[in-house]
């Protein structure tokens, strides 16, 4: 499979704290990927350093083929242009209608018209499942997963090759939970969009993700689910072990 992103001996320090030690991770094009680990082992940390917020300490990252941590500034905000990012809580700005937070990104870095910029917000915003009436609230007036679908929608307005979610059904009702992931899997597939997930939401990975990369030992272990499953480290088996985790398995 072709590589799109690629990580090399990625060290995350901040003082005496390690919170990466020589991380090695390859991300393929068109793949779903979950990003998991236990509360401190830097899920977080990983995406943020992937998405230039955060400089680490030593390492390589690659997209297709550049490497991002030594890019000219002006040259990286350019690529990530080429990002769809979804944050936890959405990070909706509370001031904007749906509308203005959707064409926010088209306004600031395309060349469309006024009239293409809203119409183009109505297609994503259908594309994520929700009404036009929508487009002229403001996100105080929204539920937590319509919240979801308009940061996903913000997110996909670029034409993405990359979708990275933080979290995405976190807060989320079961049913709720469910829907959300039913919708990536159909943008997936609908659009051959690379996925990167940072997730805790055990049914996500089970439905949703085509390899999981489990972060362990400040260091990552990929592989399918059943290969993880099958791997003996403590870290692994403490995390897929429960009874949940063995019951989604079944009925995979």
């Amino acid at each position: 499979m072709e590589t799109l992103i690629s990580i090399r001996q990625l060290v995350n320090q901040f003082g005496q704290q390690r919170v990466h030690d020589g991380l090695d991770l390859d991300i393929y094009r068109g793949e779903v990927l979950g990003i998991v680990g236990g509360s401190g082992s830097g899920k977080s940390v990983l995406l943020r350093t992937i998405l230039g917020l955060n400089a680490p300490a030593s390492g390589e990252i690659h997209f297709s083929g550049k490497e991002l941590v030594t890019m000219p500034e002006e040259d990286f905000a350019r690529l990530k242009r080429r990002w769809g990012v979804m944050f936890q809580k959405g990070a909706l700005f509370s001031s904007l209608t749906v509308a203005d937070n959707i064409q926010f990104p088209l306004r600031e870095f395309s060349t469309l018209t006024a009239d293409e910029c809203r119409e183009l917000m109505y297609v994503r915003l259908e594309m994520v499942g929700l009404e036009r009436e929508v487009a002229d609230k403001l996100p105080a007036q929204l539920s937590g997963g319509m919240v979801k679908r308009v940061a996903l929608a913000r997110a996909l307005v670029l034409d993405p090759v990359v979708l990275f979610l933080d979290e995405p059904t976190s807060g989320l009702d079961p049913v709720s939970a469910e829907e959300f992931d039913r919708l990536i899997a159909t943008l997936h597939g609908n659009l051959g969009l690379t996925v990167v997930m940072v997730t805790h939401d055990l049914d996500s990975l089970f439905s949703t993700c085509d390899r999981i990369a489990m972060l362990a030992d400040r260091k990552i272990i990929v592989g399918s689910l059943r290969e993880l499953l099958a791997n003996p480290h403590p870290a692994i088996q403490g995390y897929f072990g429960g009874d949940r985790a063995k019951a989604l398995l079944r009925e995979s």
